[in-house]
Order: structure tokens, then sequence, then C-alpha cells
């Protein structure tokens, strides 16, 4: 037996899914409702989709970019992987509220201070918090996943 590594990613994550028919079509459709969502931008989900993959250290995940936030430039990019998203005047408050309530997120959604989640509310409302929170897990357990499927037995 030999363990193969697969270059898998939240986008190609569905061609080893589609194995499940119509739970692998709903989750994609899942999966692009959050991407087209009013409360959120896709560039704020971006940065957080990319820097959830920093904090999993998943190179696949970090390598791709999602094509509805085509309006972030690599240099942020770079930026936020570098971690200097708290000190770089290209980030928004609004951002940096986003990005910060996503690294609690990653340790431990329970342990998440209400003062962090008051500050994204505050930039995003209610709404936007609330599908903030639902696109974070659903994120983040597709770059999981993923990561499961980048080892592949032959």
């Amino acid at each position: 037996m030999v363990l193969t590594m697969v270059s898998m990613n939240s986008a190609n994550l569905i061609d080893r899914l589609t194995i499940a028919g119509a739970s692998a079509q709903a989750f994609d459709q899942v999966w692009r409702a959050i991407w087209n969502q009013p409360h959120v931008p896709a560039a704020i989900l971006e940065l957080c989709r990319l820097n959830l993959a920093r904090l999993h250290r998943a190179e696949a995940e970090l390598a791709m970019r999602m094509p509805l936030a085509q309006s972030l430039d690599e240099e942020k990019i770079q930026s936020l992987l570098r971690e200097n998203w708290m000190t770089d005047p290209r980030f928004s408050a609004s951002e940096r509220a986003v990005l910060n309530f996503t690294e609690w997120y990653h340790v431990d959604p329970q342990s998440i201070p209400d003062q962090v989640a008051n500050e994204v509310i505050a930039h995003l409302g209610q709404s936007g918090f609330v599908a903030l929170i639902e696109a974070l897990g659903f994120i983040d357990g597709r770059i999981r996943i993923a990561m499961i499927y980048s080892r592949i037995q032959e």
C-alpha cells in the first residue's frame, strides 16, 4: 500500500464526493450559496478561507483563489498569509474584526469573547454575523475534509 498526496482543496472536493450522489450535490449547493449570500462579501469570506487554510497549514487550499473574490489583490493576500493583517493599512476595520473572529473560531468557537463577536456585529450587522458563523463552519469543514482526502491509498 502506497500513500500518495493529492492536491485536494475545498473547491475541487466535490470531485471526491460525487459518489454520495444527491448529498454531494446538496453539499456543493450550500458551498455556492455561501459565496453568493448578501450579508458577507465574497472578498471577506476569501480572506477568512485563506486565514483558516494558513492556520491548518493546508497547502493546496492556500494555493487556490475563489473566483468570486477576484477583487482581492495578491499583495493583500500575501500580507494576510504573513500574519500582517493586524497592522497592514490595506485591511479595513471590518476585515480586521472578521479575521480576528476567524482566528478565535479556529481555536475554539465556544471561547470567542463577546467583545470579539460584537466587533463583527458592529461592522456586518446581526445577519452578517450569523452568515459569517455559518460560513466559517462550512469553510472550515470543507478544508478539513479536503485535507483528509488529500491522502489516498493506491
